[in-house]
Protein backbone atom coordinates (compact mmCIF):
# COMPACT_ATOMS: atom_id res chain seq x y z
CA UNK A 1 0.00 0.00 0.00
CA UNK A 2 1.48 3.35 -1.03
CA UNK A 3 1.90 5.90 1.75
CA UNK A 4 0.41 9.36 1.10
CA UNK A 5 2.77 11.89 -0.38
CA UNK A 6 4.29 14.55 1.82
CA UNK A 7 3.54 18.05 0.54
CA UNK A 8 5.88 20.99 0.10
CA UNK A 9 5.07 24.60 -0.79
CA UNK A 10 7.61 26.59 -2.82
CA UNK A 11 6.74 30.27 -2.33
CA UNK A 12 8.15 32.46 -5.10
CA UNK A 13 7.32 36.13 -5.53
CA UNK A 14 9.04 36.63 -8.88
CA UNK A 15 7.62 35.84 -12.32
CA UNK A 16 10.58 34.12 -14.04
CA UNK A 17 9.99 30.52 -12.97
CA UNK A 18 10.76 29.34 -16.51
CA UNK A 19 14.30 30.73 -16.13
CA UNK A 20 15.00 29.45 -12.60
CA UNK A 21 16.88 26.12 -12.84
CA UNK A 22 17.04 25.68 -9.06
CA UNK A 23 13.27 25.81 -8.69
CA UNK A 24 12.48 23.84 -11.84
CA UNK A 25 14.77 21.00 -10.79
CA UNK A 26 13.69 21.13 -7.15
CA UNK A 27 10.02 20.74 -8.11
CA UNK A 28 10.80 17.85 -10.45
CA UNK A 29 12.97 16.03 -7.93
CA UNK A 30 10.47 16.45 -5.11
CA UNK A 31 7.85 14.90 -7.41
CA UNK A 32 10.14 12.03 -8.41
CA UNK A 33 10.92 11.31 -4.75
CA UNK A 34 7.32 10.97 -3.62
CA UNK A 35 6.36 14.52 -2.67
CA UNK A 36 3.43 16.63 -3.81
CA UNK A 37 4.49 20.16 -4.70
CA UNK A 38 2.64 23.47 -4.79
CA UNK A 39 4.51 26.38 -6.37
CA UNK A 40 2.78 29.46 -4.98
CA UNK A 41 3.67 32.47 -7.11
CA UNK A 42 2.38 35.42 -9.06
CA UNK A 43 1.49 34.74 -12.67
CA UNK A 44 4.47 34.05 -14.94
CA UNK A 45 5.51 37.02 -17.03
CA UNK A 46 5.22 36.87 -20.81
CA UNK A 47 8.66 38.47 -20.91
CA UNK A 48 10.26 35.17 -19.95
CA UNK A 49 10.14 31.65 -21.32
CA UNK A 50 7.16 29.90 -19.76
CA UNK A 51 7.82 27.20 -17.13
CA UNK A 52 8.29 23.68 -18.49
CA UNK A 53 6.35 20.61 -17.39
CA UNK A 54 7.35 20.19 -13.74
CA UNK A 55 5.84 16.81 -12.87
CA UNK A 56 2.63 14.86 -12.35
CA UNK A 57 2.27 15.90 -8.71
CA UNK A 58 3.40 19.52 -9.13
CA UNK A 59 0.82 22.30 -9.22
CA UNK A 60 1.66 25.92 -10.00
CA UNK A 61 -0.78 28.03 -7.99
CA UNK A 62 -1.03 31.64 -9.14
CA UNK A 63 -1.87 33.93 -6.25
CA UNK A 64 -3.48 37.35 -6.14
CA UNK A 65 -5.45 39.36 -8.68
CA UNK A 66 -3.41 40.81 -11.52
CA UNK A 67 -0.68 38.58 -10.15
CA UNK A 68 1.93 39.44 -12.76
CA UNK A 69 1.93 43.11 -11.73
CA UNK A 70 4.20 44.35 -8.95
CA UNK A 71 6.97 46.75 -8.18
CA UNK A 72 9.65 44.49 -6.76
CA UNK A 73 10.35 42.18 -9.70
CA UNK A 74 14.06 41.48 -9.90
CA UNK A 75 16.43 41.66 -12.78
CA UNK A 76 18.00 38.00 -13.95
CA UNK A 77 10.16 28.83 -26.31
CA UNK A 78 9.12 28.59 -29.63
CA UNK A 79 12.54 28.46 -31.26
CA UNK A 80 13.70 24.97 -32.16
CA UNK A 81 17.31 23.86 -32.40
CA UNK A 82 18.60 24.22 -35.92
CA UNK A 83 15.88 26.52 -37.22
CA UNK A 84 17.18 28.84 -39.91
CA UNK A 85 17.21 32.61 -39.58
CA UNK A 86 13.88 34.15 -40.48
CA UNK A 87 12.73 37.69 -41.24
CA UNK A 88 15.49 40.27 -41.44
CA UNK A 89 15.65 42.33 -38.28
CA UNK A 90 13.75 39.77 -36.21
CA UNK A 91 15.81 36.62 -35.75
CA UNK A 92 18.89 37.47 -37.77
CA UNK A 93 20.25 39.53 -34.90
CA UNK A 94 20.72 42.48 -37.29
CA UNK A 95 18.54 45.53 -36.62
CA UNK A 96 16.69 47.28 -39.40
CA UNK A 97 17.68 50.88 -40.04
CA UNK A 98 15.44 53.22 -38.04
CA UNK A 99 15.65 57.00 -37.89
CA UNK A 100 13.45 59.08 -35.60
CA UNK A 101 13.74 62.56 -34.13
CA UNK A 102 14.89 60.93 -30.90
CA UNK A 103 17.63 59.00 -32.64
CA UNK A 104 18.76 62.14 -34.51
CA UNK A 105 18.91 64.09 -31.26
CA UNK A 106 20.72 61.27 -29.54
CA UNK A 107 23.28 60.97 -32.33
CA UNK A 108 23.94 64.71 -32.20
CA UNK A 109 24.81 64.69 -28.49
CA UNK A 110 28.20 63.73 -27.01
CA UNK A 111 28.33 60.12 -25.81
CA UNK A 112 29.11 61.16 -22.22
CA UNK A 113 26.00 63.33 -22.10
CA UNK A 114 23.80 60.56 -23.51
CA UNK A 115 25.12 58.18 -20.84
CA UNK A 116 24.39 60.67 -18.08
CA UNK A 117 20.90 61.29 -19.39
CA UNK A 118 20.17 57.56 -19.50
CA UNK A 119 21.57 57.10 -15.97
CA UNK A 120 19.37 59.95 -14.71
CA UNK A 121 16.33 58.37 -16.38
CA UNK A 122 17.09 55.03 -14.73
CA UNK A 123 17.47 56.72 -11.34
CA UNK A 124 14.18 58.56 -11.87
CA UNK A 125 12.45 55.24 -12.65
CA UNK A 126 13.87 53.68 -9.47
CA UNK A 127 12.65 56.60 -7.36
CA UNK A 128 9.16 56.53 -8.86
CA UNK A 129 9.02 52.77 -8.44
CA UNK A 130 9.99 53.05 -4.77
CA UNK A 131 7.23 55.61 -4.17
CA UNK A 132 4.59 53.56 -5.99
CA UNK A 133 1.87 52.17 -3.66
CA UNK A 134 2.46 48.68 -5.10
CA UNK A 135 5.97 48.70 -3.65
CA UNK A 136 4.72 49.52 -0.18
CA UNK A 137 1.95 46.94 -0.37
CA UNK A 138 3.90 44.18 -2.15
CA UNK A 139 4.90 42.25 0.97
CA UNK A 140 1.58 42.40 2.83
CA UNK A 141 -0.43 41.68 -0.32
CA UNK A 142 1.71 38.67 -1.23
CA UNK A 143 1.60 37.25 2.32
CA UNK A 144 -2.19 37.61 2.33
CA UNK A 145 -2.63 36.10 -1.13
CA UNK A 146 -0.40 33.11 -0.38
CA UNK A 147 -2.31 32.35 2.83
CA UNK A 148 -5.61 32.62 0.97
CA UNK A 149 -4.45 30.31 -1.82
CA UNK A 150 -3.25 27.69 0.69
CA UNK A 151 -6.12 27.92 3.15
CA UNK A 152 -7.31 24.34 2.52
CA UNK A 153 -3.84 22.82 2.02
CA UNK A 154 -1.56 21.21 4.57
CA UNK A 155 2.22 21.22 4.24
CA UNK A 156 5.07 19.27 5.74
CA UNK A 157 7.60 21.84 4.52
CA UNK A 158 7.49 25.39 3.19
CA UNK A 159 10.31 26.85 1.06
CA UNK A 160 10.41 30.64 0.98
CA UNK A 161 12.48 31.91 -1.96
CA UNK A 162 14.33 35.19 -1.42
CA UNK A 163 13.03 38.14 0.59
CA UNK A 164 9.32 38.22 -0.25
CA UNK A 165 9.00 34.48 -0.72
CA UNK A 166 10.45 34.07 2.77
CA UNK A 167 8.04 36.66 4.17
CA UNK A 168 5.00 34.74 2.90
CA UNK A 169 6.64 31.37 3.58
CA UNK A 170 7.32 32.26 7.21
CA UNK A 171 3.66 33.07 7.86
CA UNK A 172 2.49 29.97 5.99
CA UNK A 173 4.89 27.62 7.80
CA UNK A 174 3.86 29.04 11.17
CA UNK A 175 0.18 28.55 10.38
CA UNK A 176 0.65 25.01 9.02
CA UNK A 177 3.26 24.01 11.63
CA UNK A 178 5.63 23.06 8.82
CA UNK A 179 9.41 23.07 8.45
CA UNK A 180 10.57 26.44 7.10
CA UNK A 181 13.36 26.50 4.50
CA UNK A 182 14.84 29.79 3.32
CA UNK A 183 16.12 29.30 -0.24
CA UNK A 184 18.32 32.22 -1.22
CA UNK A 185 18.80 32.82 -4.93
CA UNK A 186 19.82 36.48 -4.60
CA UNK A 187 21.83 37.98 -1.74
CA UNK A 188 20.83 41.56 -1.02
CA UNK A 189 22.03 43.89 1.71
CA UNK A 190 20.36 46.63 3.71
CA UNK A 191 22.72 49.24 2.31
CA UNK A 192 21.56 48.31 -1.23
CA UNK A 193 18.20 49.97 -0.55
CA UNK A 194 17.24 53.54 0.23
CA UNK A 195 13.48 52.93 -0.12
CA UNK A 196 11.84 52.56 3.35
CA UNK A 197 9.56 49.82 1.98
CA UNK A 198 12.44 47.69 0.73
CA UNK A 199 14.56 48.35 3.84
CA UNK A 200 11.65 47.14 5.96
CA UNK A 201 11.38 43.97 3.87
CA UNK A 202 15.11 43.34 4.24
CA UNK A 203 14.97 43.76 8.02
CA UNK A 204 12.14 41.23 8.17
CA UNK A 205 14.18 38.84 6.00
CA UNK A 206 16.87 39.01 8.69
CA UNK A 207 14.40 38.02 11.43
CA UNK A 208 12.83 35.22 9.40
CA UNK A 209 16.23 33.84 8.38
CA UNK A 210 17.25 33.69 12.04
CA UNK A 211 14.19 31.59 12.86
CA UNK A 212 14.23 29.37 9.75
CA UNK A 213 14.92 25.66 10.13
CA UNK A 214 17.32 25.61 7.18
CA UNK A 215 19.10 27.87 4.70
CA UNK A 216 19.63 26.62 1.14
CA UNK A 217 22.24 28.65 -0.71
CA UNK A 218 24.65 28.03 -3.58
CA UNK A 219 28.08 28.02 -1.96
CA UNK A 220 30.14 28.94 1.10
CA UNK A 221 31.08 32.41 -0.11
CA UNK A 222 27.46 33.46 -0.47
CA UNK A 223 26.55 31.81 2.82
CA UNK A 224 29.20 33.78 4.70
CA UNK A 225 28.08 37.06 3.14
CA UNK A 226 24.36 36.46 3.79
CA UNK A 227 24.72 35.04 7.28
CA UNK A 228 26.93 37.94 8.31
CA UNK A 229 24.37 40.39 6.91
CA UNK A 230 21.40 38.63 8.54
CA UNK A 231 23.24 37.66 11.76
CA UNK A 232 21.94 34.14 11.23
CA UNK A 233 24.92 31.86 11.81
CA UNK A 234 22.89 29.44 13.94
CA UNK A 235 20.67 28.50 10.99
CA UNK A 236 21.74 25.14 9.46
CA UNK A 237 22.78 25.30 5.80
CA UNK A 238 22.82 23.08 2.71
CA UNK A 239 24.68 24.07 -0.46
CA UNK A 240 22.80 23.52 -3.73
CA UNK A 241 24.24 25.21 -6.83
CA UNK A 242 22.06 27.06 -9.31
CA UNK A 243 22.49 24.47 -12.02
CA UNK A 244 20.96 21.88 -14.35
CA UNK A 245 20.66 18.20 -13.51
CA UNK A 246 21.85 15.06 -15.26
CA UNK A 247 24.02 14.70 -18.33
CA UNK A 248 23.48 16.32 -21.68
CA UNK A 249 22.31 14.01 -24.47
CA UNK A 250 25.12 12.83 -26.78
CA UNK A 251 22.81 13.73 -29.69
CA UNK A 252 22.41 17.35 -28.62
CA UNK A 253 22.44 19.88 -31.47
CA UNK A 254 25.72 21.80 -31.65
CA UNK A 255 25.15 24.05 -34.67
CA UNK A 256 22.06 26.01 -33.69
CA UNK A 257 23.61 29.43 -34.21
CA UNK A 258 25.32 28.49 -37.45
CA UNK A 259 21.90 27.59 -38.83
CA UNK A 260 20.03 30.49 -37.24
CA UNK A 261 22.45 33.13 -38.52
CA UNK A 262 23.64 31.29 -41.66
CA UNK A 263 27.25 31.32 -40.47
CA UNK A 264 30.07 29.61 -42.29
CA UNK A 265 31.09 26.28 -40.76
CA UNK A 266 34.47 27.73 -39.83
CA UNK A 267 32.91 30.54 -37.78
CA UNK A 268 33.74 30.44 -34.08
CA UNK A 269 30.77 31.21 -31.80
CA UNK A 270 31.47 33.09 -28.57
CA UNK A 271 28.21 33.06 -26.60
CA UNK A 272 26.97 35.35 -23.88
CA UNK A 273 23.74 33.86 -22.51
CA UNK A 274 21.53 35.82 -20.13
CA UNK A 275 20.45 39.41 -19.73
CA UNK A 276 21.69 42.00 -22.22
CA UNK A 277 22.20 45.09 -20.08
CA UNK A 278 24.84 47.21 -18.40
CA UNK A 279 24.68 44.98 -15.33
CA UNK A 280 26.24 42.37 -17.62
CA UNK A 281 28.57 44.98 -19.21
CA UNK A 282 27.07 44.20 -22.61
CA UNK A 283 28.23 47.44 -24.25
CA UNK A 284 31.84 46.84 -23.24
CA UNK A 285 31.71 43.26 -24.44
CA UNK A 286 30.23 44.18 -27.83
CA UNK A 287 32.76 46.96 -28.38
CA UNK A 288 35.63 44.59 -27.60
CA UNK A 289 34.30 42.05 -30.12
CA UNK A 290 34.77 44.58 -32.93
CA UNK A 291 38.52 43.84 -32.89
CA UNK A 292 38.26 40.05 -32.81
CA UNK A 293 39.31 37.93 -35.81
CA UNK A 294 36.84 37.99 -38.69
CA UNK A 295 35.91 34.33 -38.18
CA UNK A 296 34.69 35.00 -34.61
CA UNK A 297 31.12 36.01 -33.77
CA UNK A 298 29.90 37.24 -30.41
CA UNK A 299 26.29 36.13 -29.98
CA UNK A 300 24.06 37.49 -27.24
CA UNK A 301 21.09 35.36 -26.22
CA UNK A 302 18.65 36.70 -23.65
CA UNK A 303 15.98 34.96 -21.57
CA UNK A 304 13.55 37.73 -22.57
CA UNK A 305 12.35 38.77 -26.05
CA UNK A 306 14.52 41.44 -27.66
CA UNK A 307 13.30 44.25 -29.90
CA UNK A 308 16.23 45.07 -32.13
CA UNK A 309 14.79 48.50 -32.89
CA UNK A 310 15.42 49.59 -29.30
CA UNK A 311 18.33 52.01 -29.25
CA UNK A 312 20.30 50.01 -26.72
CA UNK A 313 20.24 46.79 -28.73
CA UNK A 314 20.88 48.59 -32.00
CA UNK A 315 23.94 50.19 -30.45
CA UNK A 316 25.15 46.82 -29.15
CA UNK A 317 25.06 45.33 -32.66
CA UNK A 318 26.47 48.38 -34.42
CA UNK A 319 29.40 48.73 -32.00
CA UNK A 320 30.51 45.22 -32.94
CA UNK A 321 31.17 46.21 -36.57
CA UNK A 322 29.70 43.02 -37.96
CA UNK A 323 31.07 40.72 -35.26
CA UNK A 324 28.02 40.89 -32.94
CA UNK A 325 24.62 39.22 -33.32
CA UNK A 326 21.61 39.02 -31.03
CA UNK A 327 19.33 36.00 -30.78
CA UNK A 328 16.02 37.70 -30.10
CA UNK A 329 13.69 35.01 -28.73
CA UNK A 330 13.93 33.18 -25.38
CA UNK A 331 14.20 29.41 -25.37
CA UNK A 332 12.22 26.92 -23.29
CA UNK A 333 14.23 25.56 -20.38
CA UNK A 334 14.39 22.03 -21.78
CA UNK A 335 15.88 23.38 -25.03
CA UNK A 336 18.78 25.20 -23.37
CA UNK A 337 21.22 22.33 -23.97
CA UNK A 338 21.03 22.83 -27.73
CA UNK A 339 21.62 26.54 -27.30
CA UNK A 340 24.58 26.30 -24.91
CA UNK A 341 26.18 23.38 -26.74
CA UNK A 342 26.23 25.38 -29.98
CA UNK A 343 28.93 27.69 -28.60
CA UNK A 344 32.66 27.13 -28.96
CA UNK A 345 33.33 29.28 -25.90
CA UNK A 346 30.96 30.73 -23.30
CA UNK A 347 31.42 34.14 -21.69
CA UNK A 348 30.36 34.94 -18.12
CA UNK A 349 30.51 38.63 -17.30
CA UNK A 350 28.84 40.69 -14.59
CA UNK A 351 29.37 44.21 -13.29
CA UNK A 352 31.23 43.56 -10.05
CA UNK A 353 30.57 47.14 -8.89
CA UNK A 354 26.97 46.05 -8.20
CA UNK A 355 28.11 44.26 -5.06
CA UNK A 356 28.44 40.72 -3.64
CA UNK A 357 25.37 39.38 -5.44
CA UNK A 358 27.27 39.91 -8.69
CA UNK A 359 30.71 39.09 -7.29
CA UNK A 360 30.22 35.82 -5.39
CA UNK A 361 28.99 33.66 -8.24
CA UNK A 362 30.97 30.41 -8.28
CA UNK A 363 27.86 28.44 -7.35
CA UNK A 364 25.17 30.93 -8.32
CA UNK A 365 25.75 31.58 -12.04
CA UNK A 366 23.30 29.36 -13.88
CA UNK A 367 24.94 30.08 -17.23
CA UNK A 368 28.32 28.95 -15.89
CA UNK A 369 26.93 25.59 -14.79
CA UNK A 370 25.03 25.09 -18.03
CA UNK A 371 28.03 25.88 -20.22
CA UNK A 372 30.08 23.30 -18.30
CA UNK A 373 27.29 20.71 -18.54
CA UNK A 374 27.46 21.01 -22.32
CA UNK A 375 31.25 20.76 -22.37
CA UNK A 376 31.70 24.42 -23.33
CA UNK A 377 34.87 26.08 -21.97
CA UNK A 378 34.24 29.38 -20.19
CA UNK A 379 35.88 32.79 -20.03
CA UNK A 380 34.95 34.93 -17.03
CA UNK A 381 35.68 38.64 -16.80
CA UNK A 382 36.60 40.44 -13.58
CA UNK A 383 35.20 37.76 -11.29
CA UNK A 384 37.76 36.09 -9.00
CA UNK A 385 35.08 33.78 -7.56
CA UNK A 386 34.37 32.15 -10.94
CA UNK A 387 37.96 32.47 -12.17
CA UNK A 388 39.20 30.28 -9.29
CA UNK A 389 36.93 27.44 -10.45
CA UNK A 390 37.95 27.82 -14.09
CA UNK A 391 41.69 28.02 -13.45
CA UNK A 392 41.86 25.38 -10.72
CA UNK A 393 39.94 22.83 -12.79
CA UNK A 394 41.26 23.73 -16.23
CA UNK A 395 37.81 24.30 -17.74
CA UNK A 396 38.27 27.94 -18.73
CA UNK A 397 40.18 31.15 -18.21
CA UNK A 398 39.56 34.16 -15.97
CA UNK A 399 40.56 37.59 -17.28
CA UNK A 400 40.49 41.03 -15.69
CA UNK A 401 39.30 43.08 -18.68
CA UNK A 402 37.10 42.53 -21.73
CA UNK A 403 40.09 43.46 -23.89
CA UNK A 404 41.77 40.22 -22.78
CA UNK A 405 38.98 37.96 -24.02
CA UNK A 406 40.45 37.61 -27.51
CA UNK A 407 43.72 36.13 -26.20
CA UNK A 408 41.78 33.83 -23.88
CA UNK A 409 39.68 32.58 -26.80
CA UNK A 410 42.83 31.79 -28.77
CA UNK A 411 44.31 29.90 -25.81
CA UNK A 412 41.17 27.79 -25.37
CA UNK A 413 40.77 27.00 -29.07
CA UNK A 414 44.39 25.86 -29.25
CA UNK A 415 43.56 23.03 -26.81
CA UNK A 416 39.76 22.93 -26.81
CA UNK A 417 39.46 19.14 -26.41
CA UNK A 418 41.22 19.29 -23.04
CA UNK A 419 39.13 22.22 -21.90
CA UNK A 420 35.97 20.40 -22.99
CA UNK A 421 36.82 17.26 -21.02
CA UNK A 422 37.62 19.36 -17.96
CA UNK A 423 34.37 21.29 -18.33
CA UNK A 424 32.32 18.07 -18.29
CA UNK A 425 34.25 16.74 -15.30
CA UNK A 426 33.80 20.01 -13.39
CA UNK A 427 30.07 19.93 -13.97
CA UNK A 428 29.77 16.37 -12.71
CA UNK A 429 31.87 16.91 -9.61
CA UNK A 430 30.79 20.43 -8.63
CA UNK A 431 27.51 21.42 -10.25
CA UNK A 432 25.25 18.45 -10.97
CA UNK A 433 22.06 19.50 -9.17
CA UNK A 434 20.66 16.16 -8.08
CA UNK A 435 23.75 15.18 -6.08
CA UNK A 436 23.41 18.28 -3.94
CA UNK A 437 19.61 18.13 -3.70
CA UNK A 438 19.78 14.73 -2.00
CA UNK A 439 20.94 16.51 1.17
CA UNK A 440 17.71 18.52 1.29
CA UNK A 441 15.59 15.39 0.83
CA UNK A 442 17.50 13.76 3.69
CA UNK A 443 16.96 16.82 5.90
CA UNK A 444 13.21 16.73 5.24
CA UNK A 445 13.02 12.98 5.79
CA UNK A 446 12.52 12.00 2.14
Amino acid sequence: MNRPRKRVAIVFFETYLGCAPSLINAARLFDENGWAVDVLMRDSSDEFAQPPELGTHVEVVHVGIGASDGAEQQEESDTECGRGAIEYGVDTGVPKPSVTWKSRLRDALPAWLVQRMEAARSQKDLILDALHPATWNARSDFVRDVKAAAVDRQYDAVIGVDTLGLAAGYELAKEKKAVLVFWSLEIMFLHDFWSPARRRSKRLERLYHQSADLLVIQDGERQRALCDENRAWKCPVIFIPNSPRGEVSPDVCRDRFHRQFDLEKSACVILHAGSICEGMRSSDLAAAAATWPSDCRLIFHSHTPINLQTHYYRDIVESGHGQVLISTQPVAYDELDGLMASADVGVVIYDSSLGPNFQLLAGASGKLAHYLRCGVPVISVDNPSIARVLEDRGCGIGVDRVGEIEDAVRAILSDRDTYQVNALETYQSCYEFEKHFDALLDFLGR
